[in-house]
């Protein structure tokens, strides 16, 4: 057994206890309380005063338990869809597609780093309405192109993200993306700013499941079902594998 021991400085004071945590301030027992402190020491020592009055653990005294059943500690996500070996990707078709996307990624950031360097004519994007309504007129309206998503703003973008996981709920059992939605995606997975906020990971884990749900519900054996199923296999690669989203990982 150590024949260390362990001393504990104390005031000389008797009327000061024990502590393992030194003061950093003296205040002289000369020093007088007042109201409206004039020097230093009196402003310490009214510090010290209010600090005496405060309990040591402040609790609520609201009662919330009524609202507990309106409450979730966690967020509640949806089981993922399962997928049939027809028509699940490899391995190697998913790693072409995440460094094609890393490419046109890079070439992104470098515009959006260097205003100089825009393509001409990059279109300032003003909605009328934000909701569903007033996103579908938009996507009707325009191209995704560089020039329409270049000049939208990160608020914007998960927006737009955020609308078109929604339109996915129109697609019917046994069919697939329609064409231009699946570009507008893609279009809007390549221009989302890094890195990641919690909101935006809300909205790319929302839009891999809602993909993996449309692909369940294909038929593996019809002659077309790969090529069905190529675009959500693409989106979900590309939630899971390039902004890290493992566990949607086929």
């Amino acid at each position: 057994m150590s024949n260390k021991k362990l001393i504990l400085n104390h005031y000389d004071d008797d009327s000061e206890p024990e502590s393992l945590i030194a003061r950093c301030f003296q205040v002289s027992s000369d020093v007088k309380y007042r109201e409206v402190p004039t020097t230093g020491e009196e402003y310490l020592l009214s510090v010290m005063r209010e600090r005496e009055n405060c309990a040591a653990v402040t609790r609520c005294k609201q009662d919330y338990s009524k609202f507990a059943k309106n409450q979730d500690c966690f967020i509640v996500e949806r089981p993922r869809a399962k997928v049939h070996d027809k028509i699940k990707p490899t391995i190697e078709w998913q790693n072409l597609q995440v460094a094609d996307f890393s490419e046109i990624r890079m070439y992104i950031g470098r515009l959006v780093a260097k205003k100089s360097q825009w393509p001409r004519h990059v279109a300032k994007i003003e909605l009328e309405q934000t909701n569903l309504i007033g996103w579908k007129h938009f996507f009707s309206q325009n191209e995704p192109t560089l020039t329409t998503l270049l000049g939208l703003k990160h608020t914007i973008l998960d927006l737009g993200l955020e609308s078109l996981t929604a339109m996915l709920n129109e697609v019917r059992p046994g069919n697939s993306i329609d064409h231009k939605t699946g570009q507008w995606i893609y279009s809007f997975l390549a221009c989302t700013r890094q890195p990641l906020l919690s909101e935006t990971i809300c909205i790319l884990r929302d839009l891999a499941r809602k993909c993996a749900e449309i692909r369940s519900r294909l038929n593996p054996d019809s002659e077309n079902a790969v090529q069905q199923a190529a675009p959500m296999n693409l989106f979900i690669c590309l939630v899971a594998r390039y902004f890290r989203q493992h566990d949607l990982a086929d």
